[in-house]
């Protein structure tokens, strides 16, 4: 698919509370979380589940705790307590809406019923009007709702790259208990788009897909052949077969500038607004002046950076108004690429689709390292109506995908109390389920993680699946692998399972050692796929990325120390390697051949291994993993690393700087998307 650059750059010391495509609030709007709530399987007409006794806390703009749906503050409230960072004399009152509507989907309960409505929450303020807030705001909020005794943290909020501090706050609030539920952003469909929070290894990152079926209209689109991201208006009409047309321009679709052309059979490509002040050129208007033309469809690009939700049925139609041929809405930039191919002329082909698990193209994407993979699960983001600072209305980001995706966290919890973090997040994401691509094939799971939210499969679950993405490396060194799949039941025995895998271009096979399933892994190139187990009737989806890499890092423990051995088939000149934690901490080491190499690690666990190798005239990547289990923790950091000569040094990074740090790599900046809106 075409990327589309949507971002724009801001000052990086802004996080931007990005997440969200705000539409104009309605009180006629359905009054019911009845579409996305029962999409996921969260059905509360049995099993006695909404969240009671679980506390989330909300990281955003407030929570207007008089709406009715998630009424009063204080012990008795829905919204047990927060603190307002803007200004802290005054309570943590919502008076943007991002925070209201976030958490409407956690946890209402009235008119809207949220995923949890038992749930009780927190909020934190860290921005008044949705648009920045220091990266040092969503840090104290991290620590206080951590104090506070928080089960879950929500932060529809986001960074367009790398933040530490933040990171930092996720890793610790993670080794302490608490599940931080992150979104993963708006920057789709391009990929390296997603940033801190969502980006840390411990914070399960949401992105988003379509609605229920009613609510999940996908076009396709291809002009001269050409693939654009274009995405259904609201109620927009829907056509029985696809539609293949010359495409027009008829500038912003009003009477007279249809007058001039002729839209008979054709696709009327138009741009958002209106160049004369004042007037209000609805999308219904064009919808209607380009139907009544003769246009079989037409599509409207924005009149300024990014893309939109637009809405054909609103407050201010004409008397009867019925959408009549199918309208999309595009970019500025791919609507001006395609203005410029009418000059030569341009035929369209539009097809509508109706499947609510494909990834919606504003969802940002990985890959955010080589050794993990983002976003780790997928939930509805598209039209969800929740709750408003005045009443209900329809929203659409990844905002309100990661509110299901903490609501889901907070049954799971009810159920199963003695589960971790990072169980919670296994249970979750490994009973996903399929999400495809519009071509009807699997996502890719940089693009859409494990999977889409299914509640019923993981209550239903029995077993904790570690680790629940497989991400492994395969050199001509190392040509086979294997990664040990912890399958630990939840209650007795582990039993019979049945286990199947589908890695296109790789060799596969398992043995069973007790509860672990030994995958054994190797291929001549970078594949992807996934393992299927089924466990008592429940199927559990671990996504499997092989990576292949010409030179080759192994590691060994030794107590606390890590040796690494580095090999390449065209000899190798230098090495820098990086060692990461999950937890945040890093160590680095500058190698060269003939010289022992080793760093001394002071936490256990998973470690990362990344091995930036030099040869010759031009640097490449190895990675490894280690589980630490012999470190000493709580002894003193290391005050040096051992010596490189620095001219050596100063050469070999030059040479390795082309390598590049996966995890390292994002766009300039992000922004909100665009209103979902009616002209």
């Amino acid at each position: 698919m075409q990327c589309v650059k949507w971002a724009l750059a801001l000052a990086p010391l802004l996080v931007l509370a990005a997440l969200a495509l705000y539409s104009p609030e309605e009180d006629t709007a359905t009054t019911y979380l009845e579409k996305s709530v029962p999409h996921i399987g969260a059905n509360f007409s049995s099993g006695g589940l909404d969240g009671e006794g679980i506390l989330i806390a909300v990281v955003d703009t407030g929570i207007n705790y008089s709406h009715p749906d998630l009424l009063g503050f204080g012990p008795d409230g829905k919204v047990v307590g927060g603190h307002n960072f803007i200004d802290p004399s005054q309570p943590p009152l919502d008076t943007n809406g991002h925070g209201t509507q976030v958490a409407g989907v956690i946890a209402a309960d009235g008119d809207v019923r949220g995923v949890a409505p038992a749930a009780r929450l927190l909020a934190y303020k860290v921005s008044e009007d949705g648009e920045g807030v220091s990266p040092d705001l969503i840090v104290a909020a991290l620590r206080m709702a951590v104090e506070a005794g928080a089960d879950i943290v929500n932060i529809s909020l986001g960074v367009n790259k790398t933040n530490d501090r933040i990171d930092a706050a996720v890793s610790e609030a993670a080794k302490r208990g608490v599940l931080v539920v992150a979104a993963a952003g708006n920057d789709g469909p391009v990929s390296e788009s997603i940033g801190s929070p969502g980006r840390n290894p411990l914070a399960l990152t949401a992105g988003a897909t379509y609605n229920n079926l009613t609510s999940s209209q996908v076009a396709t689109l291809t002009v001269n052949d050409m693939p654009f991201v274009a995405i259904p208006m609201m109620d927009s009409a829907v056509p029985a077969e696809p539609i293949d047309a010359p495409v027009v321009f008829a500038e912003y679709a009003r009477e007279r500038d249809l007058a001039g052309i002729n839209a008979t059979g054709a696709v009327v490509l138009a741009e958002r607004g209106s160049d004369t002040m004042g007037e209000m050129l609805y999308f219904s208007i064009k919808e209607g002046n380009a139907a009544d033309a003769g246009a079989v469809a037409i599509i409207v690009f924005n009149n300024e950076d990014g893309i939109f939700y637009g809405e054909l049925i609103h407050d201010f139609n004409e008397p009867g108004y019925a959408p009549r041929i199918p309208a999309v809405s595009m970019s500025r930039e791919d609507g001006l690429e395609v203005l410029e191919m009418t000059g030569e002329g341009a035929r369209a082909v539009l097809n509508f689709l109706l499947d609510p698990d494909h990834p919606v193209p504003f969802s940002s994407r990985g890959p955010v390292s080589p050794f993990y993979a983002k976003p780790d699960i997928m939930a509805p983001g598209v039209y969800i109506n929740t709750t408003t600072l005045s009443g209900h209305g329809t929203v659409s980001g990844t905002s309100y995908a990661t509110p299901h995706v903490s609501g889901a966290a907070a049954l799971l919890m009810q159920q199963n109390s003695g589960l971790s973090p990072e169980d919670i997040r296994s249970v979750l994401v490994s009973t996903s389920s399929a999400v495809t691509e519009q071509t009807g094939l699997r996502a890719s799971m940089h693009d859409a993680g494990s999977g889409r939210l299914n509640v019923t499969a993981a209550l239903s679950a029995g077993l904790v699946v570690q680790p629940p993405v497989v991400v492994a490396s395969v050199t001509p060194d190392r040509p086979r692998i294997t990664v040990p799949v912890d399958l630990r039941p939840l209650a007795g025995h582990l039993g019979e399972i049945s286990v199947e895998y589908d890695v296109p271009g790789a060799h596969v096979s398992h043995s069973i050692l007790d509860d672990t399933l030994l995958l054994h892994l190797g291929s001549d190139g970078t594949v992807e796929g996934h393992l299927e187990v089924t466990h008592q009737d429940t199927l559990y989806t671990i996504p499997i990325l092989l990576q292949h890499t010409e030179g080759t890092v192994t590691t060994t423990q030794d107590g606390g120390r890590l040796w690494f051995e580095v090999s390449h088939p065209d000899g190798w000149s230098f090495a820098k390697i990086t060692v990461a934690g999950r937890g945040g901490e890093e160590y680095r080491i500058s190698v060269v051949p003939d010289r022992p190499a080793y760093v001394d690690v002071y936490e256990n666990g998973l470690h990362y291994i990344q091995a930036d190798i030099v040869t010759g005239s031009r640097g490449t990547a190895a990675y490894d993993t280690i589980l630490v289990d012999t470190a000493t923790p709580g002894a003193a950091p290391p005050q040096g690393i051992p010596d490189v000569p620095w001219r050596q040094l100063a050469i070999a990074v030059a040479i390795a700087g082309v390598v590049g740090v996966a995890a390292k790599v994002m766009p300039a900046g992000r922004r909100p998307l665009y209103p979902a809106g009616r002209r």
